[in-house]
Order: C-alpha cells, then sequence, then structure tokens
C-alpha cells in the first residue's frame, strides 16, 4: 500500500533536477551538432536508478528514519554529480581522442590524463565501495575497525575492482559494476543481520533459492545508514563514467590492447587468488571468529576478511593426530566399554527383545522453531509456564531435556544433517551447509540404517521440494518417498505455512496404510519466522509486556509464543490419535532452532551474562521420546541433555535396535560428554564450556577429542 510519505519529494525532486539537467544538456549539445550517445545516456542509470529506489521506500512508508532528510539530500546531490559526469562525459573524451590524433607528446599527455583519471576512479571507488559494504549494516562499529583489518578490506577490494576494470579493456564500466556490487553485499548483509541476528556465511551462497522461497514474510524497510551506502555507492560511479581508453586505431593495435589487458587481469587475478588463499586468516592474520555468536566478529574486523576467513574454513579439519587405524582402535574401545556396560544390562536385554517381535514404527518430528521459552528464560520474565501440554508429555516421556542446537534463527537443514547423520557440527564446523556442500550419498544414515532392518523410509516437508535441495539430499541419505508441498494441496495453513496438524495427518495416515514398520521424518513448517506478520487472532496471543523489550518485539514474542501453542494443540491431538492406534509407535519430538529475536531476548532478560553464558541459554530447543506402549527398561520422566546429533542413538538404545559401532561410541562418550554443540560442550555436571577449555576437565576432553577421531572415521572420511 502507498502512503505516499511527504519524505518522497526528497529523491522526486533529485530526478527531476537530473530530467532538467539532461534536457538542457540535449539541447546545448544539438544545437552544437554534437548528440549525446545512448552510452552517455546508459551512464546516467545508477543516479537515477539509486532515486527510484529511494522513491519507493519512501512512498511505501518503508524508510526508518523519516526525521533524517539530510541522508536523502546527499542522495540527490550524489545522484546529480553522477548524472553530470555521464552528461560531460563525451566532451571530455572527444577532447582527448583530438588530442590522441596529433601524436608525439601531445598524445602521451592524453593518454596520461587518460590513466590520471582512472587511478583517480579506482581510489575513489575503493574507498567509497567499502562504505558502501559496510555502511548500510556496521555503521556503528565501522570507524573502530583495526587498521589492519580496514587495509585488508580496502586490499581486497582494490584487488577486486581492479580485475574488474581491466576485464572490461580499461573501461570504467567494470569499476562501477564491482562497486554496485558492494553495495548489493552491504544491502544482503543488512536485511540478513535484522531478520536473523547473523551474518552472510559463504554457504549461504548456495541456497540462495532457498533463502528467497522463505523470505516472503519479512518487511524489508531500510534505515538512513543503507541510504548512505548507495549514496557512496553513486558517488563512486560518478569519475568511472569519464574513465574510457584512447579509441584504436587498427586491429593490430586492438588485438594488442586486448591482449596486454587480459594478461594484466590474470597477474591482478592471480595476486588476488594468492591473497585469498594462502594466508590462514585466521592463524596468520589474526581474523578472530566465535561461530555462535559470528555477527559481532563481523562487524569488528569488516565483512570481507571475516568472510574469507569462514570461506577457508570450510573443509572439515581432521583431527589432530588422526590415522584409520588409531581412529579404528579408539572405536574398539569404546564399542567395547557399552558391550561390557550398559550393552549387558538386563533393561537392554528386555528393549532388545521387545523390539525384534514388534519392530515399532518411529515417527521423528523436527517442529519448526519449537523452543520451551518457559525454562530457558525463567518464565520470561512474566510468569510464561511453556505450552500445556508438551509440559505435561514430558512427565511421560522415556527421555526429554534440553537439545544442544548449534543454529539460532535458521538454519534447519543443520540440525537436520546432524540428526540423520549423527555428525556432529562441532566437528564439521560452523558456516557450512553440509546439505549444499557435500554429496551424502556414501554418509551413514539414520534412514539407511533402519531400511536395512526392513523398515519403509518416508520424509515429509510442507514446502517446496528443492528447500535445501531435499529433493537431492533425501534420496543420497536413503530415504523411499519424499513428500512436499505438492502433497498438502488444500491443506489447512497457519501463521507461515501448513499446519503441523496436517502433516500428522499425513503420519497417521501412512502409519494405517501398511502394516510394515515406518520411519517417518515430519519437517513442521506452520512457525517459520518472520514473527512481525500479525496475523493471528488477538484471543490466541498471551499479551506479555517482556521485560526490557520495545512493545514491538514484545509484540514478537507473543506471535512465536502463540505459534507454539498452536504447535502443543495439534501435538495433543496427535499424541491422543497415537494412543488409540494399534500398532507400536515411537515418537521423537524436537525443535531446529530459536527463534530469531532470541539474541535480542537474552541480552534483554540477562545483560549482565557473559557473551558464551548467553549463548548457552539461547541456542537450546528442546525434545521429548514417547511411545504409545510399554517400552521395556526404560523409566519415563527421565530428564538429560542431548544433542541433535546423539538424539537418534538414544531413541535407537531406548527402543532395543540394534546400534552400530559409532552409536555406542557416541552413547559412551555422553557419560562424560552430554551434549555437545558449536557453543561449547557439556560436562556430567551439567556445565558448559568451550570446547578448547580446560576447565572442563580430563574426561570431558579426552570423550570430546576421542569422538573426534571416530567421526572422522566414520563420518567425515564419506563426506565428499
Amino acid at each position: 500500500m502507498v502512503f505516499l510519505t511527504p519524505l518522497i519529494a526528497i529523491p522526486l525532486i533529485g530526478l527531476a533536477l537530473i530530467a532538467a539537467l539532461a534536457a538542457f544538456v540535449f539541447l546545448w549539445q544539438r544545437a552544437h551538432e554534437q548528440p549525446l550517445r545512448p552510452s552517455d545516456l546508459a551512464w546516467m542509470l545508477p543516479g537515477v536508478v539509486a532515486l527510484v529506489m529511494a522513491s519507493v521506500v519512501c512512498g511505501l512508508d518503508l524508510y526508518e528514519n523519516g526525521e533524517d532528510v539530510i541522508s536523502l539530500v546527499s542522495l540527490d546531490l550524489a545522484a546529480l554529480l553522477q548524472a553530470a559526469c555521464a552528461l560531460l562525459r563525451r566532451r571530455l573524451l572527444d577532447a582527448l581522442d583530438r588530442r590522441d590524433q596529433i601524436g608525439g607528446r601531445t598524445r602521451f599527455l592524453s593518454e596520461a590524463a587518460r590513466v590520471g583519471i582512472a587511478l583517480l576512479a579506482l581510489a575513489s571507488a575503493i574507498a567509497l565501495g567499502r562504505l558502501a559494504l559496510e555502511l548500510p549494516w556496521n555503521s556503528d562499529e565501522l570507524f573502530g575497525i583495526k587498521a589492519f583489518n580496514s587495509f585488508l578490506e580496502l586490499a581486497i577490494i582494490a584487488g577486486l575492482l581492479a580485475l574488474l576494470y581491466l576485464l572490461f579493456q580499461r573501461r570504467g564500466a567494470g569499476i562501477a559494476l564491482g562497486v554496485g556490487a558492494l553495495f548489493v553485499t552491504g544491502l544482503a548483509q543488512f536485511f540478513v543481520a535484522n531478520f536473523k541476528g547473523a551474518p552472510i556465511l559463504p554457504n549461504d551462497l548456495l541456497v540462495l533459492g532457498t533463502a528467497a522461497a522463505v523470505s516472503g514474510t519479512y518487511t524489508y524497510s531500510v534505515d538512513s545508514h543503507v541510504v548512505q551506502g548507495l549514496t557512496c555507492a553513486v558517488l563512486a560511479m560518478a569519475p568511472c563514467a569519464l574513465v574510457a581508453p584512447s579509441r584504436i586505431r587498427d586491429r593490430y593495435e586492438l588485438a594488442g590492447n586486448v591482449g596486454g589487458n587480459l594478461l594484466g587481469a590474470f597477474m591482478v587475478a592471480s595476486c588476488l587468488w594468492a591473497g585469498l588463499t594462502v594466508p590462514d586468516y585466521f592463524e596468520d592474520l589474526g581474523v578472530k571468529m566465535q561461530y555462535w555468536t559470528p555477527l559481532p566478529y563481523y562487524k569488528w574486523q569488516g565483512f570481507l576478511p571475516t568472510f574469507v576467513a569462514v570461506a577457508q574454513d570450510i573443509p572439515v579439519e581432521k583431527p589432530q593426530g588422526y590415522t584409520p587405524e588409531g581412529a579404528a582402535e579408539v572405536e574398539s574401545e569404546y564399542v567395547a566399554a557399552y558391550d561390557a556396560g550398559r550393552g549387558s544390562s538386563a533393561s537392554r536385554a528386555a528393549a532388545e527383545q521387545q523390539f525384534s517381535s514388534m519392530r515399532p514404527s518411529i515417527v521423528c518430528i523436527m517442529n519448526e522453531t519449537f523452543a520451551d521459552l518457559s525454562y530457558l528464560y525463567d518464565g520470561l520474565g512474566v510468569g510464561y509456564e511453556g505450552p500445556a501440554f508438551y509440559r505435561q508429555l514430558q512427565s511421560s516421556a522415556l527421555s526429554t531435556g534440553s537439545l544442544a542446537v548449534s543454529v539460532r534463527g535458521a538454519g534447519t537443514c543443520n540440525t537436520e544433517f546432524e540428526f540423520l547423520t549423527g555428525s556432529p557440527l562441532a566437528y564439521v564446523g560452523d558456516g557450512k551447509y553440509p546439505y549444499s556442500l557435500y554429496s551424502l550419498t556414501d554418509v551413514p544414515s539414520l534412514p539407511r540404517q533402519l531400511a536395512e532392518l526392513g523398515y519403509e523410509t518416508t520424509a515429509m516437508h510442507p514446502n517446496l521440494a528443492t528447500n535445501w535441495s531435499r529433493d537431492k539430499v533425501y534420496p543420497a541419505l536413503g530415504f523411499d518417498e519424499f513428500l512436499d508441498i505438492d502433497d498438502f494441496e488444500g491443506a489447512p495453513g497457519f501463521h507461515s505455512g501448513v499446519t503441523d496438524g496436517a502433516t500428522y495427518d499425513k503420519v497417521l495416515e501412512i502409519l494405517r496404510s501398511s502394516s510394515e514398520p515406518q520411519f517417518i521424518f515430519d519437517v513442521t513448517m506452520q512457525n517459520h519466522s518472520s514473527y512481525g506478520q500479525r496475523n493471528i487472532p488477538a484471543e490466541q496471543l498471551r499479551g506479555y509486556t517482556i521485560p526490557g523489550l520495545d512493545p514491538n518485539l514484545s509484540g514478537d514474542v507473543n506471535e512465536y509464543l502463540a505459534c507454539i501453542d498452536a504447535s502443543d494443540r495439534d501435538l495433543q491431538a496427535f499424541i491422543e490419535e497415537l494412543s488409540q492406534l494399534e500398532r507400536p509407535v515411537i515418537v521423537v519430538f524436537f525443535g531446529d532452532h530459536q527463534p530469531n529475536f532470541a539474541d535480542t531476548l537474552v541480552e534483554a532478560l540477562y545483560p549482565a551474562e557473559t557473551a558464551f553464558q548467553q549463548a548457552v541459554r539461547s541456542y537450546p530447543t528442546t525434545y521429548s521420546i514417547w511411545a504409545n506402549y510399554d517400552v521395556a527398561g526404560s523409566v519415563p520422566g527421565t530428564w538429560q541433555s542431548a544433542s541433535p546429533a546423539d538424539l537418534a542413538s538414544m531413541a535407537l538404545e531406548i527402543a532395543g535396535a540394534p546400534l552400530t559401532d559409532y552409536e555406542k561410541t557416541q552413547l559412551v562418550a555422553r557419560e562424560s560428554m552430554p551434549a555437545l554443540s558449536l557453543v561449547g560442550l557439556q560436562t556430567a555436571d551439567g556445565t558448559w564450556h568451550g570446547t578448547g577449555d580446560p576447565g572442563a576437565g580430563e574426561n570431558a576432553m579426552q570423550a570430546y577429542e576421542d569422538l573426534a577421531l571416530v567421526h572422522y572415521l566414520e563420518r567425515a572420511e564419506h563426506l565428499e
């Protein structure tokens, strides 16, 4: 809806002035028989497009800083300067061409002038291009970045722009294109930081389709810093209009120029590639990163140096001292410990016998953004008691507790990857989306394991099959069937998509349609962000005013809690149906991550806690393992921490299913290290430590190092 705020007048005035300037120059040059060329007019586009964008933003009331008109006026002036350079371009280049024809010293001076203009444009583009990249999202920390990191970022930008300049045969269009790309990156980072509280990571570039598919629920408003970044980009493009090589006199000169420019581009590209790959940005250049809170590090160090450092970290690191033989020996020791201990207990023997005779179906529900904030945040400071039925279910669950996930606000596929493969992201590394990065065809997986036991395997997600490449990943992991959004045509919706209940109806339909044991993996959708949609009836909202939060964000929290309540109602109906079903079923229910406002929430409620303590609180979700029959050897209501990577092992052990050597290793390691994530590790007494913290104790650190070796042997070696 267009509100036509008064601010729209500012960019419209700029457009009118550019039109008037263009008309004047056009008439003047026509009178002097010097008509404008299409290329000259094309150079006006950056400023015009910038003002059109500003007009749309203001017209739709998407400009957050209505009181800041200076930024909009500055954009007008930058666009006018850019248009002036575009309109004066032909006169300057023609003058230089006439001097080229004279030859001798005059031609040399003309060429020197061209080089000087190019160097000026390039230098301006490097400085202003960095501002166009950083200002939209990093205005608060930009001028506090250490000198070395600033130099490093400027050097990377210089290499990129010089490369484009030479590839475009020494024309300013290459530099302008690079500056435009820098601003677009800064704008994208602005939205990602606002929506997810996270930076753009290297593998985000591999999942742009998924990001686009789930981005429709966000409001794309901008602030004055975005306008300032756009202004810098337009200013940088102004002198680029004046950059062009001398006219080519014959084909031999053409071949020489093209060849020389390409040779120069190759040399610049080689130096740039060496600068991006040879030094280790973490070890050699001092770039830092804590993956559980990456955005501040991007701000403190600059976007490009930090992005490159994370990109270098993508390959799965081999554990220190790893050899296949040594890892296999460690694994055999853990397997022997399991077989001699919990594996030989009477409860395990009873569970194994029961599983063999009953072969229960296993339903795993990864519920979108489901987290019980009541215990994670002590009632949110308002006495919130959590989802009522889920809290009741925990008392009868075979195992329940907090789940140490490694993502927050987004990254569903990574929790999914951990659960289905048993591979902890703590060993794979952050900034990585294995679904998009690796081939999983040869990786051991839960669906493949259960299929070998005679289970029919089905995955379902009521959204596009291509999201996170699930249409390729699920078959690679061993699923027989995948139900996507096309299989939920006509299904009811809530908030951001198909209801949880609609997916549970599909689960029940599958369970009732075949007598064979089923493994069903259900990834729900309805609770997906954003939580500013205001599309939930008022009577379903709790109406809390959260201490320390502004009213708008409190509204987001209430919208989220209403989604959790809806999930709770659907879960209750599903469990009641399963309770009446005449076949044994085990349900593994867990949330994939906390909501995207978790970082703001924890800062508001616990400002005195350290960043690590806040991360320990703002990352975990919750899980419960429940069955509609009495499982032999189990004690209902058992509370214990878990991680997505070992949750399947826990469920299989409880059910009495056969276990792999890797799963036995996980279960023994859990005795000293109950939970593990990118945040850190939990020790047996429930305390969290960084994975390199010697305070974790010898037992936990030994379990961490041993599991790293076995993981590399059993999982990482198979990632291609």
